[in-house]
């Protein structure tokens, strides 16, 4: 029972820190540039978060479940790992990719115990690669394609209402693929342990809320002014982009990283309107944070399973 409440208590804190680090991977473009007030789009964000772990976060449980067979003290050890990675990278305001931290902490564990799934982990790696190629290939034609419609409409009155639709409606739809992906990540390896399925996506969802509540301004000017500058129409087309790609792989099941999509979108963006990255070193910031990230988790949390077995 102490070990369960050690887990629940961690995986709240988890949560916190994935909404925090993901709220600017959805709000960034819009928020960052001025295009929608920072509360009020924090506020609409949890509350679709949640739907989505509500609504669409079951595929990932399952997947999530079937990466590694653990106990409740190695679960608590994941959740430490990437509890003390993500918050290293945050300080840093670098939205590094949640989704490689988690699964890099149950790699850790699952090569200490012998008890990974490598066709799982696979199947997991190959959609981290697809996540910015999709983002990127979709952000570049949809950009091209509602360019063509906007200019179309002559009135400018009714262009700026059918953009502000779009992305209030583009946000939202990203807010839920956040939830629908994420939920597996926090609570997903309780999935086979008994306890109620609906109350781990509800818990995982209010925690994502209160992160991207509470903490989200924290990454939103990173991703939203720092790579590459972003109109409201290049903000729409972002959203919806990397949006799309998280939505399309959560219906998998498999867990992919905000961050890449949204880097893969607005780089998409960027070449459709011939800009260039203004930022070169937090790019690459960002990109090899990717990788030694989920590295560090790796390691982490297989020396803390180590020292445990050790001891006890």
């Amino acid at each position: 029972m102490g070990a369960a409440f050690v887990f629940f208590l961690l995986s709240f804190l988890l949560g916190i820190v994935m909404g925090s680090n993901d709220a600017g991977n959805i709000l960034g473009p819009t928020v960052a540039n001025g295009v929608f007030k920072q509360r009020k789009a924090l506020i609409v964000s949890s509350i679709f978060v949640i739907a989505g772990a509500m609504l669409g976060g079951l595929p990932g449980m399952r997947v999530a479940s079937s990466l590694v067979k653990t106990s409740i003290a190695e679960a608590i050890i994941i959740n430490l790992s990437v509890i003390s990675v993500t918050i290293y990278f945050l300080l840093n305001k670098l939205p590094i990719s949640m989704t490689q931290v988690i699964v890099g902490a149950n790699v850790g564990i699952g090569i200490v115990t012998k008890e990974l799934e490598p066709k799982i982990l696979l199947g997991i790696v190959f959609a981290w690669f697809l996540t910015p190629v999709i983002s990127y290939t979709v952000s570049l034609a949809f950009f091209k394609t509602f360019s063509i419609i906007f200019k179309r409409i002559k009135n400018l009155q009714v262009r700026n209402i059918l953009l502000k639709i779009m992305l209030w409606g583009f946000t939202i739809y990203g807010s839920y693929s956040l939830g629908a992906n994420n939920a597996g990540k926090i609570t997903g390896i309780l999935y086979n342990k008994g306890i109620n399925v609906y109350f781990l996506l509800f818990f995982s969802g209010i925690t994502l809320a209160l992160g991207i509540f509470l903490f989200g301004k924290r990454t939103i000017y990173t991703v939203g002014r720092e790579l590459i500058p972003l109109d409201s129409f290049s903000s729409m087309v972002c959203i919806f982009s990397s949006s799309f790609s998280i939505w399309f792989f959560s219906q998998f099941g498999l867990p992919v990283s905000s961050a890449h999509a949204i880097v893969g979108s607005i780089l998409g963006s960027g070449t459709a309107r011939g800009t260039k990255i203004v930022n070169k070193n937090i790019f690459q910031k960002i990109v090899f944070s990717w990788i030694e990230a989920p590295i560090l988790s790796g390691l982490f949390s297989a020396l803390l399973l180590l020292i445990y077995r050790l001891l006890w």
